[in-house]
């Protein structure tokens, strides 16, 4: 009877260990399938821009179904955020990840 016991607990933390590692590779594979999705763009300067470390959640809370949206980050910087509709077009390319534009 232990021996049954024994390996139903082991069965147990087995599952619930596998469970955490999927949840945590899905989540990953989230905030990478941004790549491509979004440009940050440097206006009017040559300068290289900074990056903010929440760029993916910035990215994620800021995509719209049809508009493109823009997130200023300041004078010179802003990023440029698809939309799902141009994003799921089967002809979609990827933007570069930064780009130098006038305005």
């Amino acid at each position: 009877m232990k021996k049954v016991i024994s390996l139903f607990v082991l069965f147990l933390m087995f599952s619930i260990i596998s469970k955490g590692q999927t949840n945590t590779d899905n989540t990953a594979k989230n905030t990478t399938n941004i790549e491509g999705t979004y440009q940050i763009q440097v206006v009017n300067s040559r300068n290289h821009p900074y990056i903010p470390y929440n760029l993916n959640q910035l990215v994620l809370d800021n995509r719209d179904a049809t508009q493109v949206k823009y997130v200023t980050l300041g004078a010179e910087v802003r990023i440029m955020v698809l939309p799902l509709s141009e994003i799921n077009k089967p002809d979609f390319k990827p933007l570069k990840q930064i780009a130098h534009v006038a305005k």
